[in-house]
């Protein structure tokens, strides 16, 4: 072998090594690249860092069951809880209350004179409202008890009728002025506590005098209490006056119990049933001192059947 081919084979051995290391290097090289390739490709959730909290669930996550931020109201009101939505079961709905075919308000008048006269009227477990005569000798007591059982209190106030007859303590007469008059409403005001409201007794005189009738209906507005018309007289001017004033008011819609006797009360009870599932609302007055209560006892399912619900007279005032 010739000296020169030697030098040349030997030159190829001596490089070798060095060739093999590069090409690994190179393999390596292009390996970590395509890695670096693949990481770059990927959805963003499947980084390698590690996510904030909350992130991962976020991004696990369909959009429809994403998790609720707390304290936002849910269905009930409060704050809703860090659960997907569709995990959480909806919140019973409550029963829809049935529209009324019409409200009634049954006004007792007369009350105070005892506490046994008004227990009927308290048993009927049902929201009437109870008009108080002041200075009687149970008025206050009748009152009280009245307003702890829930129901609804006015002052019986006692105005002049055309008639002469007996006002009895605590009335108002067309000869008073009107500063008599105003110490006359509030001193029966403050022998009926708990009153929101005033109605007359009697009165036919009274409520038909424009004078009067603002001198009472500027202390009931005061006093922010609210005003029923007996309507003792077709001339009545009192339910103007107290819309003139802006005194809440409204006005009597049948006598119960002119006549003491249980089939005419039963007839005029009826005639307001009536009445009231054709106008939709209605306004009765009784007396605490009749057998009224007890009628309208047997008469209640009546009304139930109707779908006419018994009303404080509050909730009637201003209507027409």
């Amino acid at each position: 072998m010739s000296p020169a081919r030697h030098d040349r084979r030997s030159s190829r051995r001596a490089r070798s090594p060095h060739l093999w290391r590069a090409g690994w290097a190179a393999v390596m090289a292009l390996g970590v690249a395509a890695g670096a390739w693949w990481t770059w490709r990927q959805p963003q959730g499947a980084a390698l860092s590690p996510p904030r909290p909350g992130q991962e669930a976020v991004r696990s996550t369909p959009r429809a069951v994403l998790p609720t931020a707390r304290g936002l109201p849910g269905p009930g009101g409060g704050p809703l809880g860090g659960a997907p939505l569709a995990a959480r079961r909806p919140e019973p709905t409550p029963a829809t209350q049935p529209t009324p075919a019409a409200r009634v308000a049954l006004i007792f008048d007369d009350a105070g004179a005892s506490l046994e006269q008004v227990e009927p009227i308290l048993a009927l477990g049902r929201p009437v409202t109870l008009a108080v005569l002041p200075g009687l000798a149970a008025s206050a007591t009748v009152a009280r008890r009245a307003r702890a059982a829930g129901l609804e209190v006015l002052l019986h106030l006692p105005l002049e009728a055309e008639e002469d007859r007996r006002l009895g303590p605590g009335g108002v007469t067309t000869a008073m002025s009107d500063e008599e008059i105003a110490a006359v409403v509030r001193a029966g005001l403050a022998e009926v506590p708990g009153a929101v409201g005033v109605n007359g007794h009697m009165g036919s005189r009274a409520t038909a005098d424009p004078r009067v009738m603002t001198a009472v209906l500027e202390v009931v507005r005061e006093q922010g209490l609210f005003f029923v018309d007996s309507r003792t007289t077709p001339r009545t001017v009192a339910l103007p006056v107290a819309r003139a004033l802006g005194v809440p008011a409204v006005e009597r819609t049948v006598f119960l119990d002119n006549e003491d006797d249980p089939a005419y009360i039963a007839g005029q009870v009826r005639k307001l049933l009536e009445g009231a599932r054709t106008r939709g609302w209605a306004v009765g007055i009784g007396h605490a001192q009749r057998g009224t209560a007890e009628v309208l006892r047997r008469l209640l399912p009546e009304f139930d059947r109707a779908g006419v619900v018994l009303v404080p007279v509050s909730a009637l005032l201003n209507a027409r």
